[in-house]
């Protein structure tokens, strides 16, 4: 996608400390794994209406940009589907009726934690931003030569949009092949830096450096290769994406994504003290 307006994303993805699980998981399938809590709104599989659906993921995505969809949340409805976040999660979301994502997202950990890391995901995110940029124009970027106010024409059905911006792989703290990673102390400086890469906010990078110790004991006792355990100690900002599309082995995307590892990565961020 172009370049963003920080101010437009960050009005419509107004997520807090929660946010940080988006950059940990990418290709999640939803799916309750957890009992229902009485205090929780609905969460029946019964599937909602795609018009109640996107009145509420309107609400929730839009929230602060003074402007709403177009399609009555048509294009935001696709994007959750096309991510198969599970039924019990969109009722959730249509009974919360929230305009904060990080509430909701907070909230979807009691429904499934999958569901949760998927509402927050790098992938959805790009999504919604997708949606919200063919409401809101792009404002000039500093330094450009002003001009008068022009009616902005969303992209046509077919239409290529703008081509995303590229990972930064460039690690921040390099590590010579070779070298072993033999305790998660030397996962942590490089795992807080990568996470920050996915940052909307100071808040989310307070969370990620108060969780490092605790992400880096998850990922050290995964039984990640060192040449994967080498690329997260380097903290390469990559800010794109989802860190599992640059681990340099498939068995160890395989670990990244497995239910059990994301769980104990959602316990990290959920319990930080910031």
């Amino acid at each position: 996608m172009a370049m963003k307006t920080p101010m437009t994303r960050k009005a419509a993805l107004s997520a807090a400390a929660l946010a940080v699980l988006g950059s940990l998981l990418a290709g999640c399938s939803g799916g309750s794994e957890t009992a229902e809590p009485s205090s929780s709104p609905s969460t029946s599989a019964a599937k909602v209406t795609s018009g109640d659906l996107g009145k509420a993921l309107d609400r929730l995505v839009f929230q602060g940009t003074g402007a709403k969809s177009t399609d009555g949340g048509a294009c935001l409805v696709r994007a959750v589907q096309d991510k198969k976040l599970s039924d019990a999660a969109q009722a959730y979301i249509v009974g919360k009726g929230s305009d904060d994502i990080a509430a909701v997202a907070n909230g979807l950990r009691e429904v499934s934690a999958m569901d949760a890391a998927i509402m927050l995901s790098p992938e959805l995110r790009d999504k919604f931003d997708a949606c919200v940029d063919a409401v809101i124009p792009p404002t000039t970027a500093p330094g450009a030569t002003a001009s008068k106010d022009q009616a902005y024409a969303p992209p046509k059905q077919g239409q290529e949009l703008p081509q995303a911006r590229q990972p930064d792989l460039t690690p921040k703290f390099p590590v010579p092949q070779g070298t072993s990673i033999n305790a998660s102390s030397q996962l942590t400086a490089g795992l807080v830096s990568m996470f920050s890469s996915y940052a909307l906010n100071e808040d989310q990078k307070k969370t990620y450096a108060a969780s490092g110790e605790c992400l880096a004991g998850v990922v050290f006792q995964a039984r990640f290769s060192q040449e994967t355990l080498r690329f997260l100690a380097g903290g390469a900002s990559i800010g794109v994406g989802s860190i599992s599309d640059f681990l340099p082995k498939d068995e160890d995307t395989l670990i990244w994504k497995s239910k059990d590892f994301t769980s104990a990565l959602v316990d990290c961020t959920a319990s930080a003290k910031v």
